[in-house]
């Protein structure tokens, strides 16, 4: 094993992780329940104005998404403090895990935090946040470096998988919403209520979307340029390393998330790949 990663998995590191990860939760809970809300307004929109056609559920859907909007402004200083949180603890386990000097810049997460936000963690135990199979031989700087690329790589092919699933659905949807109003023989003053009625839907699923694009396209900057120092060997010093924990950084702050049950499903298959990387570069420096 690296030395590096041989205290990762120490009681405070993890109370870290542990710690960040209930931040990130509490942040995901209320953007599941938005999407699922406006999943609903999607199917409840066209039923109501094609199908129903009573002028009570029509009032009482656009009130619906009145409050709805309305708690979403109301809550979305706490969703960005606790994405906030989860980010800056996440940042305390890496500069303490890799060595690097803390950015004066930034605040240091209060341990009483820490310790409340760790407490309320129940998920399965986190063990080996990094892979231990990283190889001793490789110097410490470059072996950070390489723990920057798959903590990178990791975000982007996960990102990537959930963006084209939305995508799809989005485009799924649509055409069938179209298929649906015309087998219905929807007049053109229904079709523009059903399609006005529908706006903040779309308005918040393409959002999403380009969140998640924004943050990929963010992170393959930082990945390649990781990429191009570990495949040719390359020194780079702490200083360097510090400007590239700082766009990380910034890209851990994206309102956008994957939610933990599509992180869950594809997590053995992306450990997988990271595996194999590390297998590669373990290879590419033992030479």
């Amino acid at each position: 094993m690296n030395p590096i990663l041989n205290n990762q998995n120490d009681p405070g590191h993890i109370s870290l992780l542990k710690a960040s990860s209930i931040a990130y939760t509490k942040a995901k809970r209320w953007e599941v329940f938005n999407t699922y809300f406006h999943i609903f307004l999607a199917l409840a929109y066209p039923i109501s104005f094609v199908i129903i056609q009573q002028d009570n559920v029509k009032i009482g859907l656009f009130g619906c998404s009145f409050l709805l909007a309305l708690l979403m402004l109301l809550i979305a200083a706490s969703l960005k403090g606790n994405t906030a949180r989860g980010a800056i603890i996440k940042e305390e386990f890496d500069i303490k895990l890799f060595g690097l000097r803390w950015k004066s810049t930034l605040k240091r997460p209060v341990s009483d935090d820490i310790i409340k936000l760790s407490m309320q963690y129940r998920g399965k135990e986190i063990i080996n946040w990094y892979s231990p199979n990283l190889s001793e031989k490789i110097p410490h700087n470059n072996a950070v470096a390489i723990l920057q690329h798959t903590n990178t790589s990791w975000d982007i092919q996960l990102r990537e998988k959930f963006k084209n699933l939305i995508i799809f659905l989005l485009i799924l949807y649509s055409i069938l919403l179209i298929l649906f109003v015309e087998l219905m023989n929807a007049d053109n003053i229904t079709k523009f209520y059903t399609a006005f009625a529908l706006l903040s839907s779309y308005n918040y699923f393409i959002t999403l979307i380009r969140g998640h694009a924004s943050a990929i396209k963010k992170r393959k900057v930082i990945s390649e340029h990781l990429d191009e120092i570990i495949q040719n060997k390359q020194d780079i010093s702490p200083e360097d390393l510090r400007d590239i924990q700082d766009e990380i950084y910034n890209t851990r702050q994206e309102s956008a998330k994957v939610p933990n049950f599509y992180f869950r499903k594809h997590k053995k298959k992306m450990e997988a790949i990271s595996e194999a990387y590390i297998e590669t570069i373990n290879k590419l420096y033992n030479k």
